[in-house]
């Protein structure tokens, strides 16, 4: 609670007399689904009879001073409820401070850039600035701080990342290099729109492995007022990942999908999609076919492939707004699957309720609550919460 008072205290301190939006929220939530104890081995594993209840406090705060100087701030805290409790801790996402100038800007604090390479926050600094209307310089770097600790003596990797970008009415491009202490690589970005084909794609190089990094391109294209297509191709490898005797190894994959839109008429859309994801060992399929509307929608899909993972799944939901600023959202999804080693298929259900009220301009209040039928998979069968929101500020 000290650590919440001060993070609320600090920034208001800076910020006096300036122009200040943002929101705070608090609420508590309870259970969690998670792999079972089987798959954990008894190690720090979560009794299935914990409600695994914690309360959270979330502020987004921004500041601005004589229209140059910006200042802004997003914070966590969470608190367990019990003793032994992981998710008592306090995070800070972002707290830092921004000078904007005629071509530009400068910042430094803890930042969280919005790029493909960097899933994280830097504490550091960065800088952009525009040679002209077509070609603009971003740099930056600093430590990376992947999870929003206050302090972690194990994450103190440093980074930069610079590129430079050009664009005119229709297309553009950028081209960008990241380093780091163990890999350095280089690619480019590009977008645009040709012949009513709207595109996306990205490109990149691992220089220390002499390997391909990632790669993707992403295609749309309106046939008419009813009709659109698009499609999308990834190319990735994996983090190295492991929970327990649950281990992911970094592999390289490939994703392909195709995807169709039709308006059946008013609100009502037909949705399909097709996803194939390829490794060098095995190759999988996905499936959706759905239906949305205004108050409702319906769907199914089916997983198969060289994984032995085998799913066919319903989806039903509905959502419905009696009065203003209150909207309501329930579904159910029946799911049949076969998982490796199973000697038969399992039936399952999962739940949802979803609520969200919007009352004296600036407060909402949200609740979920999920429940899931027991299954092998996992331990925990319910989750929800509820929270309450306050924005402030223009």
């Amino acid at each position: 609670m000290k650590t919440l008072i001060l993070l609320l205290l600090l920034p208001l301190a800076l910020l006096w007399g300036a122009e200040i939006n943002g929101s705070l929220s608090t609420g508590f939530y309870w259970g969690t689904p998670y792999w079972n104890a089987d798959n954990f081995a008894g190690r720090n594993s979560i009794p299935a009879d914990d409600l695994f209840m914690r309360s959270v406090n979330h502020l987004r705060l921004n500041g601005k001073f004589f229209d140059k100087l910006t200042v802004h701030m997003h914070a966590l805290r969470s608190d367990g409820f019990q003793s032994d409790n992981r998710l008592s801790e306090t995070k800070i996402y972002q707290v830092y401070g921004q000078y904007n100038f005629a071509r530009g800007m400068i910042k430094a604090g803890r930042f969280t850039p919005f790029n493909r390479w960097i899933r994280g926050s830097i504490d550091g600094g960065g800088f952009a600035y525009a040679l002209n209307k077509q070609i603009q310089i971003n740099v930056m770097g600093g430590l990376y701080v992947p999870y929003g600790k206050i302090y972690d003596s194990d994450n103190v990797l440093g980074l930069g990342y610079a590129d430079v970008g050009w664009r005119n009415k229709t297309m553009g491009a950028k081209v960008k290099l990241y380093a780091d202490e163990d890999i350095t690589k280089a690619g480019a970005d590009f977008f645009g729109i040709w012949r009513k084909i709207s595109f996306s794609g990205n490109y990149g190089f691992d220089f220390t492995n002499q390997r391909l990094a990632d790669g993707g391109l992403n295609l749309f294209y309106a046939f008419n007022n009813k009709l659109t297509v698009s499609g999308n191709y990834r190319l990735f490898r994996s983090d190295d990942w492991q929970i327990a005797q649950v281990d992911f190894p970094s592999i390289l994959i490939e994703r392909y999908s195709l995807g169709l839109r039709y308006k059946v008429f008013g609100s009502y859309f037909l949705d399909f999609r097709q996803m194939l994801s390829m490794t060098a060992e095995s190759s999988d399929y996905l499936t959706y076919l759905n239906l949305n509307g205004k108050y409702f929608h319906v769907g199914v899909n089916y997983l198969a492939g060289d994984s032995n993972y085998e799913r066919i799944g319903l989806i039903l939901g509905a959502r419905y707004s009696p009065l203003r600023g209150l909207n309501l959202a329930a579904g159910i999804a029946p799911v049949d699957y076969l998982t490796p080693g199973d000697e038969e298929r399992l039936q399952s259900i999962a739940y949802y309720f979803r609520a969200n009220y919007s009352f004296l301009e600036s407060f909402i209040i949200s609740a979920n609550f999920n429940y899931y039928q027991d299954n092998r998979a996992l331990d925990s069968s319910h989750r929800g919460g509820i929270q309450i929101r306050y924005n402030f500020g223009s």
